[in-house]
């Protein structure tokens, strides 16, 4: 497992996978944010945006990070990417953590679903179990790269 990586290393990585400081997507994101919201009420597990969601889809939405070591490993940052059924397991585990939840986006190869809780705690959703990744982005891009997922 890589060690930690610094709020820097982070910083620089996001940089080389498209990120910049200024970058901003505000009108995709809101298009984003409906269609999510549109896909939740579809499936009948509703999902209502948040600051957190709304924050880290505009600040961070549309970028496709390759894992450091690992090419074939992808971090996509797109809510609108998911399964048929993922609105039913959001649902679940925000029940179960007694928060509200929104997907922001999923890894490849492995098929996690990413949501942020209204308190700014990243969670995974994986066909093995629900994890926690961490309380900000950093954390949850940080044990992203590690594989540091706890079992929530």
């Amino acid at each position: 497992m890589p060690a930690s990586m610094s709020r820097d290393e982070i910083l620089q990585w996001l940089t080389r996978n498209g990120w910049s400081p200024d970058r901003g997507i505000e009108e995709k994101a809101r298009e984003f944010i409906s269609e999510v919201v549109a896909e939740s009420e579809k499936e009948g597990f509703s999902v209502i945006p948040f600051d957190a969601a709304v924050r880290f889809i505009t600040t961070y939405g549309l970028l496709k990070l390759t894992h450091p070591s690992d090419p074939e490993s992808k971090l996509i940052t797109n809510p609108t990417g998911g399964y048929e059924g993922d609105f039913r397991e959001i649902a679940e585990l925000s029940e179960e953590l007694g928060k509200r939840l929104f997907r922001i986006g999923y890894d490849l190869p492995d098929g996690g679903i990413f949501v942020v809780a209204e308190d700014g705690e990243f969670y995974c959703i994986h066909h093995t179990g629900a994890y926690c990744l961490g309380s900000d982005e950093f954390n949850f891009f940080s044990n992203w790269v590690r594989g540091d997922l706890q079992s929530v």
